[in-house]
């Protein structure tokens, strides 16, 4: 007599393969939290950003000058400068008054943050962006406007996800509307 109580090797290989198939929907959903999670963590550190910007304007009377990535353009201290390397520089401002450096230097009442967010939730740099009219970024026009830009490290690597960068450009928070790894999110029109 044959004991039939076990499961042949056909039945073991579809068992693996649903439970391969569950735990790739699974991880999938979980990535998709995952990007979720760090698009709103970019979110949150703009929105400390454009009340920063907000204060720094009400105070000078104009927007800090468009700084290169990583910089802080004069939120915790008066004149642009980077946390990462202490450097402190005095861009040109196309669109600041001739003589604003010294204006910063006698109304500056920062800090403004409490600190420069160090690396997006992807580990590149943020980058205050101040987009004229006919501006573009990697061939993508953006409206004009004060932008914090999500962009990759300072060698180029740690793009955004292109998941989340997706869902970034289909909830219209990154403004160039292109998956090129970096967003750029609008703070004020102009």
């Amino acid at each position: 007599m044959r004991n039939n109580s076990g499961f042949t090797l056909i039945e073991l290989l579809v068992v693996i393969a649903i439970i391969g198939l569950l735990s790739s929907i699974v991880f999938a959903s979980l990535q998709n939290a995952r990007e979720k999670g760090r698009v709103a963590r970019a979110i949150g550190n703009a929105e400390a950003l454009k009340k920063a910007t907000e204060l720094y304007h009400h105070q000078m009377g104009f927007y800090p000058p468009d700084v290169g990535r990583g910089w802080d353009p004069g939120f915790l201290k008066p004149l642009p400068w980077n946390p990462d390397t202490e450097a402190t520089a005095i861009p040109s401002c196309g669109h600041c008054p001739s003589n604003w450096d010294q204006i910063v230097q006698q109304r500056w009442d920062g800090p403004y943050l409490t600190s420069w967010p160090q690396f997006t939730p992807w580990n590149g740099k943020y980058d205050y962006n101040y987009w004229g009219s006919g501006a573009t970024r990697y061939g993508c026009p953006i409206p004009p406007g004060v932008y914090q830009g999500v962009q990759r490290d300072y060698v180029d690597e740690n793009p955004i996800n292109s998941v989340a960068e997706q869902f970034m450009i289909d909830q219209r928070i990154d403004f160039d509307g292109c998956l090129n790894g970096e967003a750029q999110l609008i703070m004020f029109r102009l």
